[in-house]
């Protein structure tokens, strides 16, 4: 059987003629190791006759790869890979055919897979380079997308032919890679993700390829050395130890630097995990085994405490709730520190807490300080914290999830002084160590530390293996080491460094223009500590008071800032069409305005395309909505962050002009309930003056002059 593809692409046209895709299938797979199948009659044997039957046929077929409509007219194009003959089998054979032909999947000399490769390189070209939508899903749209997701079973039958895989891909390509969410765009700046450095993208098909699991070394004899070395490197950036200490701890099977997981919510479980068995761990003079062992009550009774908490501040990660509720200490065993106004831990609370612990016998299994607040960027005084958990022998944790690449940046590393003080640092290599999604890792200052939480098996991971899934709260684990070994090789201490501080260096810049911009549309909620930056748009009538510093908060303006602020948010991650028209922005600019401030604030009926994330915070008293600004993509330019600027000044102009119309429309209500049934509206306010006069006062009366538009009364 002959089988010819055709690959047409924009540069050149490709040709190959080749032997039917499961060359070498019977090489493979010799007499004297036969196929053993179950059928429903039972097992059922395949002789090499009957195998050759499966895999050939008697027409010709043909795959044709239009990638050369695909690169030109990108994802505008239905790409397909197309069939054009039937394959037939003998009627004899049908039933072997239909049960047994997903084995060409399987193969691994079969050429369809570069062909296959080459449709997903153009795929991945349209997605990382076409201009499109961010698509950060709004809650209406993900209705609207949820019809396209119908079908929630199995299907039945064989799908192994040419023509399904068509189908599938053609399904992925339309209803999931096109709407997918370009977390890699410049103008995504909203969320903690970023684009990647292209050598990620071969190394996930590599990894794909080799589908190691690193629980043990016989599933993964040289990535779990790599998985050493790796958290070597990193725990020597953070804790600079002696040569001789990872001489001696590196690959020392009983012990472990650290270990690796899905991400940082598993690391910082693990390490509160850790110090709660350390904290109750076995102890001749009380008698008590382990916690381990006999289990949390028996355990905090033969130690004699009355409750354990875990402290830490008020912007503690939530995969803290998860590890208090796991632990079995319950969301209220959380103590939660205030911040000041930087948002850094109050470490006078925080030393007044500990000491009131102390006092009433109550066990404190951690401190956990933050390196990088994922709400504000914002880091604590990890020196200051380090020094009383040492005073009172508690364990220090530090959550350096976002944070800690600070490290490798000569201007900001300070920022960090005190993390070398830690016991356990929790840092995510699929943020800012720039590798993808799902590699977190847990950093033990002690080797010996990860031994608190050892677990074994007799048909793996057993005591005395080099297995580092002894220590991991995960069985089962892809190698992605590989990806974070490759970001600190070709990236080094030199690159990381420049890309934070380039990262911290723009989102400063984007304080001050906010700050300083012209129309005084905005207000920054605190001076940004590393690449993390909270901002809020404010109306227009309290630009002045709040720019001149007498604007006194108060209940009524400021649930009015936030629902501005909200709306905001909520209009830029909706994809407003890009002829939206808006009303005229006033930026108040001056005639020593530059050239690039006047082009800034010229009116544009086309909007950016940018995003910002929303959280709520406490500020100067008030629970407030903030817009979130998150910069970490190298390939995000000024240019970018001001098309940002641009397009919340249109929509905060707009949702004004909508607030004032809604807030007009409820006086309105309130004064002439027409909208409810069986309402009788007096004669004398069919005559009144304009509706836009009436300011809410007392002046403003049912037998005042209001002149109604055509159509009214209508429902509201």
């Amino acid at each position: 059987m002959q089988t010819t593809a055709h690959i047409s692409t924009a540069e050149a046209s490709l040709h190959i003629n080749h032997k039917d895709t499961d060359e070498g299938f019977e090489d493979d797979y010799p007499e004297e190791f036969p196929f053993w199948y179950s059928f429903p009659s039972g097992e059922q044997h395949i002789d090499r006759h009957q195998q050759k039957l499966l895999f050939e046929s008697s027409s010709a077929s043909k795959a044709v790869f239009p990638l050369d409509l695909f690169l030109k007219q990108r994802s505008s194009v239905d790409l397909r890979i197309r069939n054009d003959s039937t394959v037939a089998f003998d009627d004899n054979h049908q039933s072997f055919h239909n049960q047994d032909s997903v084995l060409h999947y399987f193969v691994p000399t079969t050429k369809s897979e570069k062909l296959l490769d080459q449709y997903i390189s153009g795929v991945i070209e349209a997605f990382l380079d076409e201009p499109a939508p961010i698509y950060a899903t709004a809650v209406s749209r993900t209705h609207s997308l949820t019809g396209k997701f119908g079908g929630l079973s199995i299907p039945d039958g064989n799908r192994s032919s040419v023509a399904d895989l068509e189908s599938y891909l053609n399904h992925l390509k339309l209803n999931v890679i096109d709407k997918s969410t370009r977390t890699g765009s410049s103008k995504m700046i909203g969320h903690m993700t970023t684009a990647l450095p292209f050598f990620h993208r071969p190394l996930a098909r590599l990894l794909a390829a080799l589908n190691q699991n690193v629980v043990k070394i016989e599933t993964a004899s040289t990535f779990t050395n790599l998985e050493r070395q790796t958290l070597a490197m990193l725990h020597k950036a953070f804790f600079g130890s002696s040569d001789e200490f990872y001489t001696r701890y590196a690959y020392a099977p009983e012990y472990a630097l650290g270990v690796m997981a899905s991400g940082g919510t598993i690391a910082n479980i693990t390490a509160l995990w850790i110090a709660r068995n350390k904290a109750l761990a076995v102890n001749a003079a009380n008698g008590c085994r382990g916690i381990d062992k006999e289990g949390y009550i028996s355990a905090m009774l033969k130690y004699g405490y009355k409750r354990a908490v875990i402290i830490g501040s008020t912007l503690m990660h939530y995969s803290f709730k998860k590890a208090a509720d796991l632990l079995g200490l319950g969301e209220e065993g959380l103590v939660l520190i205030p911040v000041d106004d930087a948002f850094r831990m109050r470490i006078d609370v925080l030393k007044a807490k500990v000491e009131k612990c102390v006092a009433e016998n109550t066990l404190v299994i951690a401190i956990v300080g933050i390196s990088g607040t994922t709400e504000t960027g914002s880091i604590d005084p990890l020196l200051d914290i380090a020094c009383i958990a040492h005073k009172y022998h508690i364990h220090f944790h530090v959550d350096a999830a976002w944070g800690g690449p600070l490290i490798f940046s000569p201007e900001h590393s300070s920022k960090l002084a005190g993390i070398s003080q830690a016991d356990t640092i929790t840092v995510d290599g699929h943020k800012q160590l720039y590798t993808p999604m799902g590699l977190g890792i847990l950093l033990a200052k002690c080797p010996s530390l990860v031994t608190f939480i050892r677990k074994t098996a007799g048909y793996v991971i057993r005591h005395d293996s080099p297995d580092l899934g002894k220590f991991t709260l995960e069985g089962s684990r892809p190698a992605n080491v590989l990806y974070l070994h490759a970001s600190l090789n070709l990236l080094g201490k030199q690159g990381l460094g420049t890309l934070m501080t380039r990262s911290v260096t723009v989102v400063k810049q984007m304080a001050v223009r906010l700050n300083l911009h012209p129309s005084q549309s905005f207000q920054t909620l605190h001076e940004p500590m590393s690449n993390v930056l909270l901002y809020r748009y404010i109306p227009s009538d309290l630009r002045e008071s709040i720019a001149d510093g007498t604007y006194v908060p108060n209940p009524e303006d400021e649930d009015r800032v936030s629902e501005v602020t909200k709306r905001l948010q909520i209009y830029q991650a909706s994809c407003i069409p890009s002829d939206a028209v808006f009303p005229e922005v006033s930026t108040h600019a001056t005639d020593e305005s530059t050239n690039g401030e006047a082009g800034l604030h010229s009116q544009q009926n086309q909007l950016q395309g940018g995003f910002v994330s929303r959280t709520r915070v406490l500020f100067k008293g008030f629970h407030v909505n903030a817009l979130r600004v998150v910069v970490a993509n190298p390939l995000t330019t000024w240019r970018d962050v001001e098309g940002v600027i641009s397009d919340q000044l249109k929509m905060g102009a707009m949702i004004e002009e909508e607030m004032k119309r809604e807030q007009m429309v409820k006086r309105v209500r309130d004064m002439y309930p027409m909208h409810r049934p069986n309402a009788v509206v007096p004669d004398s306010a069919k005559s009144c003056t304009a509706l836009a006069a009436c300011d809410g006062t007392d002046t403003c009366k049912p037998d005042d002059k209001i002149e109604w538009w055509p159509g009214w009364p209508f429902d509201l």
